[in-house]
């Protein structure tokens, strides 16, 4: 079991400077889903906490997808949250508190609409 982690590391600092060179966007966004010009960002898009999380255990760094450890994966994900005002910078990110985090688009995720998806939209009682 991996030990909890907080938003302040050296690879949160790191990971935020190449972000911000390379062009991304963590924050913003809500509320702009349902309109003509969504603006798609962990804090507005995801529906799930924890997918932040496997992404960035997958693709990150950009340079060396995969490498990152457990902790360190918890600490940019920390970072991320917190920037969208959904984990408070002294909290404690593990995956307990991690799977507790309520993300803004949760109750209005769908399926992807497209007909060649064959994933029916869930409505109610998702």
């Amino acid at each position: 079991m991996t030990e909890p982690t907080d938003v302040d590391n050296d690879v949160v600092v790191a990971s935020r400077r190449r972000f911000l060179r390379e062009g991304g966007a963590l924050v913003g966004g809500q509320g702009t889903i349902a309109t003509p010009k969504p603006v798609r960002t962990v804090g507005s898009f995801w529906p799930y906490a924890p997918t932040l999380f496997d992404y960035i255990r997958r693709a990150m760094p950009q340079n060396a997808p995969q490498s990152l450890d457990n902790d360190d994966v918890y600490a940019v994900s920390a970072y991320i949250l917190n920037l969208n005002g959904l984990l408070a910078a002294d909290a404690t990110l593990d995956a307990k508190t991690l799977c507790a985090i309520r993300m803004p688009n949760r109750n209005m995720f769908v399926s992807d609409p497209r007909p060649d998806v064959k994933t029916p939209a869930c409505m109610t009682g998702c």
